[in-house]
């Protein structure tokens, strides 16, 4: 059974292997808890990036950012990912 240090690490190096991440600033470990099945790891990562402008001259130089979330479902056994969804950072 992979430790919930495993775990962690195994969610941010799939975000890393999936993402650009060069684009992704403050990467945290938001939320981590074993499923109720006691078989799978529910990992939540979040990060800020910048928020796409349709108005050319806002978007240079903008400082807004908007915060995001994935949750990595990781199979506690083998390590593997059994899914991926977006999170609501609101929720």
């Amino acid at each position: 059974m992979l430790t919930v240090k495993e775990a962690v690490q195994t969610a941010m190096d799939l975000l890393k292997d999936l993402y650009d991440t060069r684009k992704f600033e403050d990467i945290l470990l938001e939320e981590v808890e074993m499923a109720d099945d006691a078989c799978h790891w529910q990992v939540t990562v979040g990060f800020s990036r910048k928020a796409l402008s349709e108005n050319v001259m806002e978007a240079i130089g903008s400082k807004k950012y908007i915060r995001s979330r994935k949750i990595f479902c990781i199979d506690g056994n083998t390590g593997d990912l059994v899914s991926m969804k977006d999170g609501d950072p609101s929720s």
